[in-house]
């Protein structure tokens, strides 16, 4: 019988031990794959701008996000084991402890009746007073034995209280990992849309690719010439006034006019030169009730187009020949309206928030909030709109 329960306590440790040599082993490979993705893409960014090499590129992105998550889970499964196990020894330990408790403070007691019931001059009678002194002398060893687990126990209740405090941490980074999980599924989400519509929009033609590059990086430039003509960056402070709306985002705000857009490989792409269509952006979406900064828009790939990669693609998709019929309606309904305008040397975006017939009040990131268009521009200098409802 003692050698089937050895045999089977080894067993166990030796399936325990192979188990988490496997989980480990699948964690290195995950590891390595990340990093051999990650390798890919920084070798993809700097090769030649090809419809084939772009594909390749939101493909390994796909791929390099799928791991991420898998890593992720990984991560929660063993957050929750770990959790689970502090719980089930913790709530052991307190039936332990509170057991223990209760028969110290019964023997404390029957320790007390012990030395009530001495009778006056026991030392005289020699045959009761021997039969005392045992009984006394046994529950004596009794109490201490259990004074010495108790403190033992107690010893062991203050690193469990330790423990406890590391179970709270883990489940809080638990929260954060699973925050982490559903934002991951989502950029993947968006990563298999970004592969779809420039699939789509190109009918993965090569020629209508470069076609369209062509004209993202003119746009792009447009942008650049406007930030120049308007007298450069000319970052402003921080947390700029946000309008009679409270809708309004500056993109020379100090906050974020420094910034670089989607981690881009040219440094002077940052949101106070040429984040007019960012901040824009943020404007309507802070009008529909979505509070996101021009920062956390720049921050995320998939707000950007896949072609031009610093260009945010839900305008890029989505514009039309300017109607004032069109804005006035856009307006009267209460939604706002984006306009690319012809500005110094290049074009700008601004937002129409107001007004009818031309006569239009603007959120321009460049000037600041709740100014009057035909300040700065007119109606001859717009080039399209975009209604982003």
């Amino acid at each position: 019988m003692f050698k089937k329960i050895v045999f089977l306590l080894t067993f166990i440790l030796f399936c325990t031990v192979c188990f988490s040599t496997v989980r480990a082993d699948e964690a290195e490979d995950l590891n390595n794959k990340i990093t051999e993705y990650t390798q890919k893409l920084n070798e993809l960014g700097t090769a030649k701008n090809t419809l084939a090499n772009q594909i390749k590129i939101l493909t390994s992105q796909y791929e390099l996000t799928l791991l991420k998550i898998s890593q992720t889970e990984n991560s929660i499964k063993s957050f929750e084991k770990e959790i689970n196990n502090l719980t089930i020894e913790i709530d052991k330990l307190n039936g332990q402890l509170n057991e223990l408790s209760s028969l110290y403070v019964l023997q404390i007691i029957q320790n007390y009746k012990l030395q009530k019931n001495i009778p006056p001059f026991t030392f005289l009678f020699s045959s009761r007073l021997n039969n005392f002194l045992e009984q006394y002398k046994y529950v004596a060893n009794v109490q201490k034995a259990s004074q010495n687990s108790l403190i033992n126990m107690e010893t062991i209740r203050s690193n469990y209280d330790a423990q406890k405090t590391a179970k709270t941490k883990k489940q809080q980074e638990m929260e954060t990992l699973q925050k982490t999980l559903a934002s991951q599924k989502i950029t993947l989400n968006n990563q298999k849309a970004a592969k779809d519509q420039l699939l789509t929009a190109t009918k993965n033609d090569e020629k209508i690719y470069q076609q369209k590059l062509a004209d993202a990086q003119r746009q792009l430039s447009s942008l650049k010439n406007f930030s120049s003509g308007a007298g450069g960056e000319s970052c402003i402070a921080a947390n700029q006034p946000t309008g009679s709306d409270g809708n309004f985002y500056s993109q020379r705000d100090g906050l974020w006019c420094n910034q670089i857009i989607n981690n881009s490989s040219d440094k002077t792409d940052t949101i106070g030169r040429i984040g007019c269509a960012i901040s824009s952006y943020a404007i309507v979406l802070a009008k529909k009730g979505q509070r996101i900064s021009p920062s956390a828009i720049a921050a995320d790939p998939s707000n950007f187009d896949s072609i031009s990669r610093v260009l945010i693609n839900k305008l890029q998709g989505n514009s039309q020949r300017y109607s004032s019929s069109k804005v006035d309606s856009e307006l009267k309904a209460g939604r706002y309206v984006i306009a690319e305008l012809s500005a110094f040397y290049g074009t700008h975006f601004v937002v129409i928030i107001s007004g009818n017939s031309g006569n239009y009040k603007i959120h321009d990131p460049w000037f600041g909030p709740d100014q009057n268009l035909n300040d700065h521009y007119s109606t001859g200098r717009i080039i399209s709109i975009r209604i982003m409802w």
